[in-house]
């Protein structure tokens, strides 16, 4: 006997750990508090901080009637609640629509605020080139977004009434050309990301 227990292969067989702490706390619920304990520590690093990628993407929103005198180009948030720090929109004229953005020199008019969650500007002209910047800056996220695009109406007055469009090569990403029918509703068009500088 040693410590009042059988000593050599005599009795029964001592308990396991595993078995002494089953009794108390069986093994599967100390697993299950382990997974809690760490989910309690660690989720503040899972989850994201600031605002998500898509909430705070800039657009740029097409309108217009069949017929209508002017075009209306309306800058704004996916999430349309988002205030950006800076906007501007600037219009350029004075080309011929050639199918592409214009290289040559145009006469541009500018539009702009700040901390605003939307802006708009009408162009009475067309063709125009439309130049967009929209800068998101809060909570330590900066974020610029820009494009240019360069539109024309063709079948005025008519149902099949478009805007047809270019992007300019110096704000790439933001689309490809192509065209719209104006009786379908609004265009948009995500506007590219530049991170936390601009295009170049």
């Amino acid at each position: 006997m040693i410590d009042g227990r059988p000593s050599g292969g005599a009795g029964r067989p001592r308990p396991t750990t595993a078995g002494r702490l089953g009794s108390v706390a069986p093994v599967p619920f100390v697993g299950l508090a382990a997974l809690l304990i760490a989910l309690i520590v660690f989720t503040p690093v899972l989850v994201a901080t600031g605002p998500s990628p898509l909430a705070v993407q800039a657009t740029l929103l097409v309108y217009r009637s069949v017929g209508a005198p002017t075009t209306e180009f309306a800058v704004e948030a996916y999430d349309s609640e988002v205030p950006y720090r800076w906007i501007n929109v600037s219009l350029g004229i004075g080309f011929t629509w050639s199918g592409s953005c214009p290289t040559g020199a145009l006469t541009w008019s500018y539009a702009n605020g700040t901390d605003q969650v939307a802006w708009n500007v009408n162009a009475s002209s067309e063709p125009v080139v439309v130049n967009v910047s929209a800068i998101y800056d809060k909570g330590g996220t900066r974020i610029v977004y820009a494009g240019e695009i360069a539109f024309d109406v063709v079948n005025l007055n008519s149902s099949s009434e478009s805007l047809v469009y270019a992007p300019c090569p110096w704000t790439p990403g933001v689309t490809s050309a192509g065209s719209w029918t104006v009786s379908l509703g609004t265009d948009t068009f995500l506007l590219a990301n530049y991170g936390s500088g601009g295009p170049s």
